[in-house]
């Protein structure tokens, strides 16, 4: 039995335990959580022991696995503490608030020589799986554009600690971290970005970034507001034989060809419980595929090679250039 310990219980520790939950001889045992509410919700259910504080978590409790799901500014200090007591981790996204967090992060479990991952969720989103599939089998061609969007209304969070950019550092981290990451999933480190946005309160809240790469336009665009827009992730993928669009609102992924009607493509989805966590997704979907990967990788005493320590650390750095080229652009 792997025995998890869960620091965080808000929206994604939630969406996290469901998918322990949903696996095999894997178990949440302990649960931190600053909101006592929240801790019992999550961790009454399966027995598992409460901690007020995820440090303490980390410190005493009979646990193989550490999963951190706590605000950004936060990852760095309880990887860190995971690693040193030589325990696995799963981290959320980002990796850390800054590059030199991260670089801190890679240090530490490169040292203890523990499992580390961090949850880059979208690299095991089955619609994304699937673009991926077309793209590298060719099956339509050369691929000659893509257009990845995700929009959503801000979170909150305990103590409102999305709005602080000092925290979360807005919504180009939290939010579009998801598609600069696939990117870099996809084509490697760009030649270079040109970027432009919108700073509200110290944070990027709104960002569109083209990446450049040799035969292929790329370009993401993301953001929240407090509109209450809802929740959107969406995709457009121009090959030379055919056009793949994509919405989680209003569109399953759809083949578009010449001559041809709109065909609905199979897009296999993995069978767990649903979840209501009180956020936007109300299936477990790729969270489950993410966490099934992780554990079984752990089980069999493998290293996660879909996501490595370094190549979560480049993601956060590609996003610190992309502050960067649009911060010049706010300064001409």
């Amino acid at each position: 039995m792997l025995k998890v310990g869960l620091c965080g219980a808000g929206f994604m520790g939630k969406m996290h335990a469901a998918c322990y939950g949903n696996l095999p001889d894997v178990k949440v045992t302990a649960v931190a959580d600053m909101q006592r509410a929240a801790a019992e919700a999550v961790a009454k259910p399966v027995g598992a022991e409460i901690y007020a504080k995820a440090a303490d978590l980390i410190a005493r409790a009979d646990v193989d696995v550490v999963d951190v799901c706590l605000p950004t500014d936060l990852h760095c200090e309880h990887v860190v503490l995971a690693a040193r007591r030589g325990l696995d981790c799963l981290c959320e996204k980002p990796m850390a608030y800054s590059p030199s967090e991260a670089a801190r992060m890679v240090k530490a479990v490169r040292g203890a020589r523990v499992k580390f991952m961090v949850a880059h969720v979208i690299r095991f989103w089955p619609e994304y799986q699937v673009l991926k599939e077309y793209v590298e089998g060719k099956k339509l061609g050369a691929l000659r554009e893509l257009f990845l969007r995700r929009f959503a209304h801000r979170p909150d969070g305990y103590g409102n600690w999305f709005h602080d950019a000092g925290r979360s550092g807005g919504a180009l981290l939290d939010l579009h971290c998801h598609d600069a990451d696939f990117v870099r999933y996809m084509f490697g480190e760009p030649k270079s970005i040109d970027a432009v946005g919108v700073k509200n309160r110290g944070g990027w809240d709104q960002i569109s970034v083209n990446y450049h790469y040799p035969k292929v336009a790329v370009n993401a665009a993301g953001g929240w507001w407090l509109s209450g827009e809802p929740f959107e992730m969406a995709f457009r993928a121009v090959f030379e034989k055919g056009t793949i669009l994509y919405s989680s609102r209003s569109e399953p992924m759809t083949l578009y060809k010449p001559g041809e009607k709109p065909a609905v493509l199979d897009v296999p989805q993995p069978k767990t419980s649903r979840v209501e966590a009180g956020g936007n997704i109300s299936s477990l979907g790729g969270y489950f595929n993410e966490i099934k990967y992780f554990t079984e990788c752990l089980k069999a005493g493998k290293e996660p090679k879909v996501v490595t320590p370094e190549d979560a650390a480049a993601t956060l750095k590609l996003l610190y250039q992309e502050m960067a080229s649009a911060e010049k652009k706010l300064k001409k």
